[in-house]
């Protein structure tokens, strides 16, 4: 990982002095241009702004002795970790100790200095001294509702204007969903058909992207690099894209590969916006792989992509619900037959019903309206849709029958 924005005490101290002297007032630029010249290292306008702000008033009268335990014990990392922080924060994005725990050791595998050495826990100790060093105080979130609205929809009528610039086939959103793809109407009776089976293992996450016209290439996200019933199968030959790590879930190196490929899809020409939450692993994405001139990204409101995001307003939903049509179907076939859906379904299989359901079972028509539903387009044209297959219901009434299950949960939970 390059050293653009690590700076120690002393560095920090003699820019402090330096600024201080100058009347007037140097501006940023002018304090990137000595700091360069003095130690031949160039900062980010951030880390200047921090460095000159009151939180490092103590290094105005203190000695470096008096402030060593300030540093920590892995000061690079930890300022690179703080920048993280800072950055997220600026756009009204949102940190959890666990996001702060997880970057830790990601910057700690891209460190050159660290590369022989393991991985350390980054406890939870240790993240209250990170955050008492850097006075950092991070709030739970408690839901939408804790959202001020007049903020967000002034956010979203700015995001309506810069969309109306853009042709309606060149606005994207992008977003993740996770898919319990072995879900059975009775928990029970998975855990007495596969003793020891837990719900987690059969979890994966859908990278999904769409305009409004038509659904992008999928992205599928597992926990291990090739699952068993992958084994001498070419997933991008199938019409998709897999990636994975041990919490199948996105991450920052995976939205790196993700935007390059968008990037390339997209290529020179073509004038695209693209929309996504402001998670913390698209914002270090966009950050270490930005994108070129043509391709502008912008971030939904925060807390309110549920309302605002066209991806939530029925498109997942329509998603899933084709994925579960196909497993009730292959559930009531295992029955008649007196097999055992649980041992006969497979992850391939599995990734053909859901390419099926993305590229020919999901609506145009639905896509279309759920970004109107979003705002994101101002159009007042609605097209005649179903979300989901009308014989759901019905069918996952047979499927419990079928397999004789009296504890079968409400469909709205399947």
């Amino acid at each position: 990982m390059p050293r653009k924005n690590t700076i120690t005490l002393e560095q920090r101290r003699a820019l402090r002095h330096w600024a201080h002297k100058q009347h007037p007032k140097p501006s940023q630029k002018a304090c990137i241009n000595w700091f360069l010249h003095e130690f031949n290292h160039r900062l980010s306008q951030l880390t200047i702004s921090d460095s000159l702000s009151d939180r490092f008033k103590h290094l105005d009268n203190s000695t470096t002795t008096g402030q060593r335990n300030r540093t920590g014990q892995w000061p690079q990392l930890e300022q690179i970790l703080y920048d993280f922080q800072r950055r997220i924060d600026s756009r009204s994005g949102f940190t959890s100790g666990d996001i702060l725990q997880e970057k830790a050791r990601e910057i700690w595998r891209r460190l050159p200095q660290y590369a022989d050495q393991q991985v350390p826990d980054f406890s939870s100790g240790w993240l209250t001294r990170f955050k008492s060093r850097h006075n950092i105080k991070i709030h739970t979130r408690h839901g939408e509702a804790g959202s001020i609205p007049e903020l967000v929809e002034e956010e979203m009528k700015g995001l309506r204007t810069i969309a109306s610039e853009f042709e309606e086939e060149n606005i994207y959103n992008m977003d993740e969903t996770r898919l319990y793809w072995k879900m059975m109407p009775s928990r029970g009776l998975a855990s007495q058909s596969l003793p020891g089976l837990k719900k987690e293992k059969a979890r994966i996450t859908l990278t999904l992207c769409t305009n409004a016209s038509e659904s992008d290439r999928l992205w599928i996200i597992g926990k291990a690099k090739t699952p068993r019933s992958l084994r001498n199968i070419n997933i991008s030959t199938m019409g998709a894209e897999w990636r994975w790590n041990k919490k199948a879930w996105m991450n920052s190196t995976i939205m790196i590969d993700w935007l390059q490929a968008f990037y390339q899809h997209i290529g020179f020409t073509r004038q695209v916006l693209l929309t996504m939450d402001n998670f913390s692993a698209h914002i270090s994405g966009v950050e270490l792989c930005p994108p070129p001139p043509n391709i502008r990204i912008c971030w939904l409101p925060a807390n309110s992509t549920s309302r605002f995001q066209p991806l939530d307003q029925g498109i997942i939903q329509s998603l899933k619900a084709y994925y579960r049509r196909q497993w009730l179907c292959f559930m009531l076939e295992c029955y008649n037959l007196n097999l055992d859906p649980i041992k006969q379904a497979s992850l391939r299989l599995s990734i053909r019903w859901i390419l099926r359901s993305w590229n020919q079972q999901v609506l145009q028509s639905t896509i279309y309206n759920c970004f109107r539903k979003s705002t994101l387009l101002t159009t007042l044209i609605t097209l005649p849709t179903s979300i989901t297959p009308t014989d759901l219901s019905q069918l996952y009434e047979q499927v419990i029958q079928a397999g004789n299950i009296h504890d079968s949960m409400a469909i709205s939970n399947f």
